[in-house]
């Protein structure tokens, strides 16, 4: 389980960064997400997208545990719409060290 909700949680990191990639308006998209700023979740994206993404860096995970894990995993159903590799993103949280709860 904890694997499932890891995965979550950096699909959404990733689908954030890519959403503010892809839209020129600044204005439809949130200043945060889950508790992240989203200029510092693009650090990120490249650990998530691609065939065979390279490992996060270390400025990566320090990003990914500032944030609201729950959230993260509430908007895991959003992440495949953009590209985001669901392998490399379950790696993420094992990669990076970081605990998930379970459940999600």
């Amino acid at each position: 389980m904890a694997k499932s909700y890891s995965t979550m949680i950096f699909l959404l990191f990733a689908l954030i960064m890519t959403v503010q990639i892809v839209t020129s308006n600044a204005a439809e998209i949130p200043e945060t997400i889950c508790k992240v700023p989203i200029n510092e979740l693009v650090i990120c994206l490249p650990a998530v997208m691609g065939k065979k993404p390279p490992k996060p860096t270390p400025d990566c995970c320090t990003v990914l545990r500032k944030a609201d894990t729950q959230c993260m995993c509430n908007q895991k159903s959003e992440l495949g719409k953009f590209g985001i590799s669901p392998a490399a993103a379950m790696n993420l949280p094992k990669q990076c060290e970081i605990d998930v709860p379970r459940g999600c």
